[in-house]
C-alpha cells in the first residue's frame, strides 16, 4: 500500500478538509506549548506535511522502515530517517511520550482485538493533558447492503466521484464478517469479480476496486459499530469532540478528539 500510495483516495487517506481540522487543533496546542511534540501511528505523508508546515517536532511509530522510507515520496517536505520511532503499536517499548497522538484509520487497519493494547500503550506515552486526535470510519448496524443497492446509490448520487471513493465503506460492509469483526480484501475482490460478471457492476466500478485490492493483497480491515467503539475509546481517553471534516462521508468517518486527564 505504502507503494502505492497514490492509488488511494479519501475516505482511505486524509483529505483537503480534514487536514484543516486538524491543522486548527495542532496549532492551538503548539500556541499553548511551543515545543510540542507529535506522534504519527504510521508514517501517513500528509500527517508528516502538516507537522512540517508549522515546525513541530514529531516521529512516526512505523513498524517497517520501508513504509516510512517509501512514503517519503509523497512528501511536500523531505524528513528526515530520525523522524522515524520503529515500533510495533502492540509494543511501544520505548520511554519517548508526546503531547500528541494523531492517527488516520490507524485502529481501522489493526486487528480490533488489539485495540485495548494499542490505546494502552499510547495512555502510556502521553505527556500531562496529551490529545488523541484519530480518525475512524464506523458502522451504524449490522445491515448487510448488496452491490446492486450500493452501486445503483453511486450512479444516482455520487456519480461524480470516483466510485471507489464514493462507495469504499460501504463495499468493505458488503461482504463484512460481523463475528470476527473485520473484511478481507480477497473475499471482497472475489464477491466484486462475481458482481462484474453478472453485470451488476460496470468494467470501471470493478476495476477501480481490483487495482487497490491488488495493491493491498492480503489485507483486512475493520469498521466497528459506533457505540462499541466509543466505548471501548472511552475506558482509556475522555472524548471531547467528534469532529469531521466537510466531506460527503464525514457522518461515517468522524475525528475522534480526546485526551487524558
Amino acid at each position: 500500500m505504502a507503494s502505492q500510495w497514490g492509488l488511494f483516495l479519501p475516505p482511505a487517506r486524509p483529505s483537503l478538509s480534514e487536514l484543516s481540522v486538524l491543522e486548527k487543533i495542532l496549532l492551538g496546542q503548539k500556541q499553548k506549548k511551543p515545543d510540542l511534540k507529535v506522534a504519527t501511528l504510521g508514517s501517513t505523508p500528509e500527517y508528516r506535511d502538516l507537522c512540517q508546515t508549522y515546525q513541530i517536532n514529531y516521529k512516526c511509530l512505523d513498524y517497517n522502515k520501508d513504509n516510512f522510507l517509501t512514503l517519503r515520496n509523497y512528501l511536500l517536505h523531505k524528513d528526515k530517517d530520525d523522524n522515524l520511532l520503529l515500533s510495533d503499536w502492540r509494543e511501544m517499548n520505548f520511554e519517548e511520550t508526546f503531547d500528541v497522538f494523531m492517527g488516520d484509520l490507524a485502529t481501522t487497519v489493526t486487528l480490533v482485538k488489539d485495540h485495548d493494547i494499542i490505546y494502552q500503550n499510547i495512555k502510556k506515552h502521553c505527556n500531562s493533558k496529551a490529545l488523541f486526535l484519530l480518525k475512524v470510519v464506523l458502522r451504524e448496524d449490522n445491515d448487510i447492503r448488496a452491490h446492486k443497492e450500493i452501486f445503483s446509490k453511486y450512479r444516482k448520487e455520487l456519480f461524480y466521484l470516483n466510485p471507489f471513493a464514493a462507495v469504499w465503506r460501504e463495499v468493505l460492509l458488503a461482504d463484512y464478517d460481523f463475528t470476527e469483526d473485520t473484511m478481507y480484501c480477497p473475499v471482497s475482490l472475489k464477491k466484486l469479480k462475481e458482481s462484474f460478471e453478472q453485470s451488476i457492476i460496470t468494467e470501471y466500478e470493478f476495476g477501480e476496486y481490483k487495482k487497490r485490492w491488488d495493491a493491498l493483497g492480503d489485507f483486512k480491515m475493520n469498521i466497528p459499530l459506533r457505540q462499541n467503539f466509543l466505548g471501548k475509546l472511552s475506558k482509556y481517553f475522555e472524548i471531547q469532540d467528534i469532529a469531521s471534516g466537510n466531506d460527503w462521508y464525514k457522518e461515517h468517518a468522524p475525528i475522534i478528539v480526546s485526551s487524558i486527564e
